[in-house]
């Protein structure tokens, strides 16, 4: 009765897999084929027109991918150090697995169950608090070079912004004092943890591993903010490097106000970009490629990658220090 029961476990494990990883590809294949912003043909035409993807391009993007990726396992695999040692070869799998089991979940749900699997069920709450963590530090990130991004488009570009944006961007500026002090207030919980609970477990975690893990935050949205401008410049936008950098930055912190699922990114980015850039003169169609480009590289690939340990996952067993 064991041996079956063991077997009917095995069988619906590997069915799960199957059907996560089938979820995650079709996603990124329907996104990349069927985005509702741009026609696939256009979008491949004009990467050949501009040549983007010459040998030298394609390499220069695949490192700023791979960089992208390295810094966010090192931040897993930093963090996750508080409840047991983490090679990086762990770290890495257990941070691309969760990604493509985040793809088709809104606001990234799945990462923090994907993750937990990986370490014993004592763990779990600690597990959640941790990616919870390092999801708010790569938040700080985009907010801290956000903001200044668009506060030195306002100020630079000398925009006569309408009542509507001067709410959004003071909005911005204290929406996380806000969320703050109405949370404590009203003992809001998040992922199941009351704001002073949260501030218990941000305590217990050691200040080396917060320091380290807010910096290799924002050494990723330095990377994958600077591939998009990298683009930018391949398709001959002559515009100086402070404000196509504060329009990048400004857009990352506009589509990071939208809970979303993953799959989705690049049409709430587009929006925005759209809107930004076309402050700057720069044509619809060169941001929209760009966008899409930039998730095909962030987003599809790592995603796709995630389902080869998808596939190879096997329960821990290994008790947590």
């Amino acid at each position: 009765m064991r041996i079956t029961s063991h077997k009917a476990n095995q069988f619906f494990s590997l069915v799960l897999k199957v059907l996560v990883v089938l979820a995650a590809v079709s996603f990124i294949w329907y996104k990349v084929t069927n985005d509702e912003a741009m026609d696939f043909d256009r979008f491949v035409d004009i990467l050949n027109d501009y040549r983007i993807f010459s040998f030298s391009n394609i390499v220069i993007l695949i490192i700023l991918t791979v960089l992208n990726w390295y810094f966010e396992i090192l931040k897993w695999q930093t963090l996750s150090s508080h409840v047991r040692e983490n090679s990086f070869k762990a770290a890495m799998r257990e941070s691309l697995a969760s990604f493509t089991a985040a793809i088709f979940t809104p606001s990234r749900i799945g990462e923090y169950g994907a993750k937990c699997l990986y370490y014993t069920r004592a763990a779990w709450r600690k597990i959640i608090f941790l990616n919870f963590l390092g999801n708010t530090a790569q938040l700080f990130a985009t907010y801290f070079f956000g903001i200044a991004g668009l506060l030195f488009l306002i100020t630079s570009l000398d925009l006569a912004l309408p009542i509507f944006n001067i709410i959004l961007v003071s909005g911005l500026l204290f929406a996380p004092f806000i969320i703050y002090v109405v949370m404590k207030k009203f003992r809001i919980r998040i992922k199941g943890y009351s704001i002073q609970r949260l501030e218990e477990s941000f305590h217990n975690v050691s200040e080396k591993i917060r320091w380290k893990t807010l910096i290799f935050a924002s050494i990723r949205f330095l990377i994958f903010t600077h591939q998009f401008y990298f683009l930018l410049l391949e398709f001959k936008v002559d515009v100086s490097y402070p404000l196509l950098i504060s329009a990048v930055f400004s857009t990352y912190i506009l589509a990071s106000i939208i809970p979303t699922m993953i799959i989705f990114d690049a049409f709430i980015k587009g929006g925005f970009a759209v809107w930004i850039f076309g402050m700057l003169q720069v044509p619809q169609i060169i941001v929209l490629t760009i966008v899409l480009t930039v998730w095909i590289l962030n987003f599809g690939l790592p995603g796709l990658a995630g389902s080869y340990y998808v596939l190879r996952y096997k329960k821990a067993k290994h008790a947590v220090a």
